[in-house]
């Protein structure tokens, strides 16, 4: 009996061994997840860019591919793009990819068409690799923003370079929201258009950051194209609610969807604090839902739009000297309650205060 007593005490230390290794293990990734929110949401005041630039070369054209003009972000760049490379006397034409890779491929087809120096993409080099490869062939530079999965160089997709945030630290920051709002209980669905690999790399960091949070639950994983989320995201959200009930955080690749699933959460008369909406580029009308704090949206994830136009004429340029990419890409920004109006939030749009525009000017030499 002594024996059999010690056996089942072991066995029973041995549980409570493994339970308290549960709770720590889940207050390590609670206050993990905390740090990180706090260093995505601070202030981005240091310049990371490059330093030196060659001169630029005047009369060149450049082409934008805009992946969907009905999107904020991807229409904002050929804005910026275009005043940005008006500095240098160059001429930027826009294109509209409207949304499906089968328009892209004709609207790069166009651009080629215009015999430019350069074509500039926000659309998935993947889905494009043909008609890149006969503008290449053709001496046209063409770079990516958000064309790929990773920022960097992409010599396989025929990409000078892709801009853009790191879509796994993006993703990541996410889910740590969630997380650190839920103190790691958070039930999350996850929303992607994989058609973007951007997409496909943000969003299952997301569901990896989840799945690693021992006290967390991943109910959905849903992907399908960008431009059905009108017709897809209003029943999914009403589903998600009959299905898996609240509290419930939904967090997307792109702020666009959320725009679509508000109106089922409020005529499910869903409580704001009970579903907690996350997304990713910094749309404005994101901004907005987050300023007003009762519009469900709780933070964004939020691109420097201006800034990676600026990035993207100054590849160009280097590009155009036979120089290599500069290697910049900007740490990511969590937008949240606290501090929707700072770092060019009071316009709706993420401004970091690093003053790049004067970085970039003093590059090129040329005057603000």
């Amino acid at each position: 009996m002594r024996l059999g007593n010690l056996a089942l005490s072991a066995v029973a230390g041995a549980g409570l061994a493994l339970i308290c290794q549960g709770a720590f293990a889940a207050d390590d990734t609670v206050a993990a997840a905390k740090a990180a929110v706090a260093r995505y949401a601070g202030p981005q005041t240091v310049w990371q860019g490059p330093t030196s630039a060659p001169k630029p070369a005047a009369g060149k054209s450049i082409v934008y591919l805009s992946g969907d003009e009905q999107n904020d972000i991807s229409r904002e760049y050929g804005l910026y793009m275009k005043q940005a490379a008006a500095k240098l006397g160059w001429k930027l034409t826009v294109i509209d990819g409207k949304g499906s890779p089968s328009n892209w491929v004709a609207g790069f087809n166009q651009a080629i068409a215009l015999n430019p120096d350069g074509i500039a993409i926000f659309a998935d080099a993947k889905s494009l690799q043909d008609p890149i490869r006969t503008a290449v062939g053709r001496n046209i530079t063409v770079i990516g923003l958000h064309a790929a999965s990773l920022p960097g160089p992409q010599p396989d997709l025929h990409l000078f370079v892709n801009i853009q945030e790191d879509p796994r630290e993006i993703g990541k920051a996410e889910a740590d929201w969630a997380i650190a709002d839920s103190d790691g209980k958070a039930r999350a669905v996850v929303v992607t258009h994989n058609e973007y690999q951007i997409a496909a790399t943000k969003s299952g960091q997301t569901r990896d950051t989840f799945q690693a949070c021992p006290g967390c639950k991943m109910l959905d994983y849903v992907n399908f194209p960008a431009s059905e989320a009108a017709q897809r995201m209003p029943q999914l959200t009403t589903s998600w609610v009959q299905r898996f009930g609240v509290p419930i955080y939904v967090t997307s690749v792109g702020d666009n969807d959320l725009d679509f699933a508000i109106p089922s959460l409020r005529s499910a008369g869903v409580p704001p604090a009970q579903a907690k909406l996350i997304g990713a580029d910094g749309n404005r009308s994101a901004y907005e839902r987050i300023r007003k704090g009762d519009q469900y949206q709780t933070v964004t994830v939020s691109e420097p739009i201006e800034l990676q136009a600026y990035q993207a004429i100054d590849e160009f340029n280097r590009a155009f000297n036979k120089a290599p990419p500069s290697g910049f890409v900007q740490p990511p920004y969590l937008v949240t309650a606290e501090n929707v109006g700072t770092e060019g939030g009071d316009k709706d749009i993420f401004v970091p205060s690093n003053d790049y525009k004067n970085h970039y000017l003093k590059l090129w030499g040329v005057s603000p």
